[in-house]
C-alpha cells in the first residue's frame, strides 16, 4: 500500500512571516507531498507546549510517513522530536538549523525566547539519545555561507549532507523553499 509523505514544518524566528511560511508551504502541491506548518511563536510560551505542539501534529499524521524540516532555531526542535519518537518518523531534515553546540547561541536569542534557551539547554541530552545508526535519518541542507547559523552548527554527527551553493540566512530559507521546494521535497522522499 502506498503510503503518502507528510513534511511537519518547524520554523525559526520571525514568527510574523509564519502566514507568508503557510502561503509558501500551501503551494508545495507535489505528487504524493502533503504539509503541515506547526507555528512556533518563539517569543511567547515554553518549550514543553511548543513540543506538546509538534506531538499533536505527529499524531495527526499518523497514518503517513513523515518528515519533520526544522528551519533554524526548529531543527533543534526536530532533533527533540526525533529523539522522542523516532518510530513514528521516517526523517528530519533540517534547513540552515542550529543543531548542534548549544553553548555558542548568543544570549540574546535566549533572553528574548525562554523555550529556545530551554530547547538549547536540552539539546545535547537529546543528541545522545538517537543512535549513530539513526543519525544517517538526518539531512542538513545548508549553505556554503551563513551568518547567523554557522554550517558546522548545522551539522548533526553521522547525518546526510545536502550543500546549497548560496550564501546567507534567512534568504537561503526563502529561495529554498520557494525556488527550491523540489530539492526539499526529494530529500524528504529518499530518507
Amino acid at each position: 500500500m502506498y503510503t503518502k509523505t507528510h513534511i511537519i514544518y518547524i520554523p525559526g524566528f520571525g514568527a510574523k512571516y509564519d502566514w507568508l511560511r503557510s502561503f509558501i508551504l500551501s503551494k508545495w502541491r507535489f505528487k504524493g507531498i502533503t504539509v503541515d506548518m506547526v507555528p512556533m511563536n518563539w517569543h511567547e510560551g515554553t518549550f514543553d507546549q511548543k513540543m506538546n505542539a509538534i506531538n499533536k501534529a505527529v499524531d495527526r499524521a499518523k497514518s503517513k510517513r513523515i518528515v519533520l524540516i526544522g528551519e533554524s532555531a526548529g531543527g533543534s526542535m526536530a532533533v527533540h522530536m526525533y529523539a522522542h519518537r523516532p518510530d513514528d518518523l521516517s526523517g528530519v531534515i533540517t534547513l540552515c538549523g542550529k543543531n548542534i553546540l548549544p553553548e555558542t547561541v548568543q544570549q540574546r536569542y535566549i533572553d528574548n525566547s525562554p523555550a529556545f534557551g530551554v530547547s538549547m539547554k536540552n539539546l545535547n541530552n537529546s543528541i545522545k539519545m538517537i543512535p549513530a545508526v539513526n543519525r544517517s535519518k538526518f539531512v542538513s541542507v545548508y549553505p556554503i555561507y551563513d551568518p547567523v547559523v554557522p554550517v558546522n552548527e548545522t551539522l548533526l554527527p553521522g547525518c546526510r549532507r545536502k550543500r546549497l551553493l548560496l550564501v546567507g540566512h534567512v534568504s537561503v530559507i526563502f529561495i529554498t523553499i520557494t525556488v527550491l521546494a523540489k530539492v526539499l521535497v526529494s530529500v524528504a522522499r529518499k530518507i
